[in-house]
């Protein structure tokens, strides 16, 4: 017990004494003087009331004096102008309220200890906690902080208590926060109550810095209060400037190896068509071609890469539109005999399988070009590329001279059917051959979802 609560308890000890003096006083004037039973011990609620209140069970002794002064004194002045039982009323009296305000005085004290216990629990946490938390009035001024946020922002205790929290943001965001203090004057309303966000603090040497608020609002006896809960993210900023530093660099590193891969695949086939001048023979010209095809096919996956803000995915039905043109003017000897028709969606696709598939579609579309449409025939190429029930399809028609009857695609010893089947195969897809109105390779195959 410290000094000013030993000089509380002698305070009421000395009136309590005080009091009870003046009782015995009274009880003495009027049953030994006076002789008579008039009210006087109304009086004696005010010690048993206060003890009650001060000391709780141990006030209870206070009630038992008075009780037993005021039935000794009946004994003791003799005859008086009332019967015993009134007194006993009185005592009976006495001891019930004593009762009930000590126990009604217990259960606060109990709540009391329970509130206290709370609120040092809840400070404990908010002085312990890492974070910064600062609680203002309506008025902007601040009312509560926690040593970290003293810590944050480098301000001492009693250079921030009481004052207006602007002093802890930059002079541009004044204006901003005094409408928003407006508003919640009026309206008990804050913009970003419930709200976590970033913004800019300044230190107490002038320095702003980042940090991260959650805020929210709550009233208590009519007033409002703003409570905002606020982390220093420097770290974590510095963190992502340098991650995204590092991923602008990766992404350069990536796009010149993609550049330098379509480069590659461009000189082998400038090579192979320079290795085709000198060939005479039609047969070995023609795989010559074919090679160059496929080279030239590959690279331009890796120039839409190049040039794509998405360096793993490519629009493959843009793809499709290009690596359609540059075939039809390099196998097409007349390309007013055959239409083509190009029906594609704009689905973007994975290098992994834009790669493979590209292939495919070079083999498909060349093979149509080559073989359906021998001296001088007319006809129709289809191109079709959608997106159907989670699934992508693929379709290469035409309507020319027909896929041989007596051969099975899928087992061939053409090079072109072969990379066909094994690519299709490894993107996990399903080919089709109909037959029935000419030639029609059907792909299907699942539409991956990239993260």
């Amino acid at each position: 017990m410290n000094r000013l609560q030993v000089h509380k308890e002698e305070y009421k000890i000395a009136v309590m004494l005080i009091l009870l003096a003046i009782a015995v006083i009274l009880t003495y004037y009027f049953h030994f003087v006076l002789r008579q039973g008039i009210i006087f011990t109304h009086f004696f609620y005010i010690p048993i009331i206060l003890a009650a209140i001060w000391w709780k069970r141990k006030g209870l002794v206070v009630p038992l004096f008075l009780s037993c002064m005021l039935i000794l004194s009946d004994f003791l002045s003799g005859r008086l102008g009332f019967s015993l039982t009134e007194d006993l009323f009185r005592v009976f009296m006495f001891m019930a309220i004593s009762t009930v305000i000590t126990v009604l005085s217990e259960q606060i004290s109990i709540t009391e200890k329970r509130l206290s216990e709370s609120e040092e629990k809840f400070r404990s946490v908010a002085q312990s906690a890492v974070d910064g938390i600062i609680t203002t009035d309506a008025n902007g001024n601040i009312v509560l902080f926690n040593e970290s946020l003293l810590n944050i922002f480098g301000f001492d205790k009693n250079e921030i208590e009481g004052k207006p929290v602007t002093m802890l943001m930059p002079q541009r965001y004044w204006k901003i926060f005094e409408e928003s203090l407006v508003q919640f004057q009026k309206t008990g309303l804050h913009g970003h109550a419930g709200e976590t966000f970033e913004t800019t603090g300044l230190r107490k040497d002038g320095s702003e810095f980042p940090f991260e608020i959650s805020l929210a609002t709550w009233s208590s006896k009519g007033k409002l209060f703003t409570t905002s809960i606020i982390r220093n993210i420097t770290e974590r900023k510095q963190m992502e400037e340098e991650l995204e530093k590092s991923l602008q660099e990766k992404e350069m590193l990536l796009k010149e190896i993609y550049h330098r891969v379509k480069n590659n695949l461009m000189v082998i086939s400038s090579l192979l068509n320079l290795q085709a001048r000198y060939i005479k023979d039609k047969e070995a010209l023609g795989i010559f071609r074919e090679s160059q095809n496929r080279a030239k096919s590959m690279a331009l996956i890796h120039e839409r890469l190049y040039r794509s803000d998405d360096l793993k995915r490519i629009n493959f039905g843009e793809y499709i539109r290009t690596l359609a043109a540059d075939l039809f003017h390099t196998y097409a000897a007349d390309p007013s005999l055959i239409k083509l028709s190009i029906n594609v969606e704009d689905v973007m696709l994975d290098i992994n399988t834009a790669i493979p598939l590209g292939l495919v579609v070079n083999e498909l579309i060349s093979n149509s070009l080559k073989h359906g449409f021998p001296e001088g025939r007319e006809g129709k190429i289809n191109i079709d590329f959608h997106s159907e029930d989670a699934r992508l399809i693929l379709i290469v028609f035409d309507n020319g001279v027909g896929f041989p009857t007596d051969l099975d695609f899928r087992n061939t010893e053409s090079l072109g059917l072969r990379l066909v089947n094994s690519l299709t195969e490894q993107i996990d897809g399903k080919i089709e051959l109909d037959r029935s109105q000419g030639t029609e390779f059907k792909i299907r195959l699942e539409e991956l979802k990239l993260e």
